[in-house]
């Protein structure tokens, strides 16, 4: 058996983008690209989205152990680098900060992961996340 995971993208602008991400665990865990910038709408000049930045963030993560906390991730071929960590009932706004930036760091691919380690049986989160887009120069 494997964790029951929906992954949406609920909107998809030239501006910004929506994701709904739900799991109930069977206690295996896993990684899921919840942002593939490749598959993003283009802008209307037609470029292709590079990169997303996180604006808001709201989630109901509840595990019984808080090391299972799910952690957000920029993609990168080489190590995936964390950038957030949820755990409870929360909401996040960066906005007034301009989101949070990809570090950008040597291979990173544009994507954004969520992984919810190795945890307890019917452990579950949702989390819905506003992303910023940036398109190629």
């Amino acid at each position: 058996m494997a964790d029951t995971v929906l992954n949406t993208t609920l909107f998809d602008g030239s501006k910004k983008v929506i994701t709904h991400y739900n799991v109930v665990s069977d206690s295996t865990g896993g990684t899921t690209k919840i942002v593939d910038v490749s598959e993003l709408i283009k802008s209307p000049a037609g470029k292709s989205c590079v990169k997303v930045r996180l604006n808001k963030v709201s989630c109901n993560v509840s595990v019984t152990a808080p090391v299972d906390a799910l952690r957000m991730e920029w993609d990168n071929s080489g190590t995936n680098v964390v950038f957030h960590t949820l755990n409870g009932e929360m909401q996040y706004d960066y906005s007034s900060v301009g989101g949070i930036k990809n570090n950008e760091a040597t291979n990173y691919t544009g994507d954004v992961n969520i992984v919810l380690p190795a945890c307890t049986d019917g452990d579950s989160a949702t989390v819905v996340c506003e992303w910023i887009k940036e398109y190629e120069s």
